[in-house]
């Protein structure tokens, strides 16, 4: 059978155009960052992200470690006392979601595989996890969209990307956590004085 000769939908080159001009100001915006950008953080530790089965926190009710299962097209990470995070397309996906759920026993953010937070207090923690936030979603924003162009960006890249973002949002989510608690603790010492 023969290709179809029919000319594109109009509407198409408007979308490529639109993601062009995205692209272009997306990219700007990484120069402006990276021009400020510690060049020590892009390094972003020797682990690779999607490689984190040994990373998965114990599970909070009864202390063993979950494993993931794939579940037709989700994999799912359950543990063997029944309880089970939401399930996801790719693994490390599965594994972050029970790693941020309320399922699993959370580390402390200085012992997370990523980012070396272990010498930072709390302050620098929260700094430099907002900084590479903004640094890794522009990665990974500028990967996607050059890859909705057809240009080259890798899938396993962009996952990679991903990985790493996600890994970021959760130490964040721990670093907010002992601040909160922190908090309370300085005012609970202030009620009882």
């Amino acid at each position: 059978m023969a290709p179809s000769l029919r000319p594109a939908p109009a509407h198409r080159p408007r979308h490529a155009a639109a993601r062009l001009a995205r692209l272009k100001d997306m990219q700007a915006r990484y120069r402006e960052d990276a021009a400020t950008f510690p060049t020590d953080w892009l390094d972003y530790g020797e682990h690779d992200p999607l490689e984190c089965d040994r990373w998965i926190n114990p599970c909070v009710a009864c202390g063993a470690e979950p494993r993931p299962r794939a579940t037709g097209t989700l994999v799912v990470v359950r543990c063997q006392c029944g309880a089970e995070a939401l399930g996801a397309k790719m693994r490390w996906q599965a594994l972050m979601s029970w790693n941020k759920s309320p399922l699993a026993k959370h580390p402390p953010w200085r012992e997370l595989p990523f980012f070396f937070l272990s010498d930072l207090d709390i302050t620098q923690a929260r700094h430099k996890l907002a900084r590479l936030r903004t640094h890794l979603e522009l990665r990974a924003n500028i990967a996607g969209t050059r890859r909705a162009l057809g240009m080259n960006a890798g899938s396993d890249f962009i996952q990679r990307l991903k990985a790493y973002l996600a890994w970021c949002h959760y130490a964040q989510s721990l670093v907010v956590r002992e601040m909160r608690e922190m908090e309370r603790r300085a005012a609970g010492e202030v009620e009882g004085s």
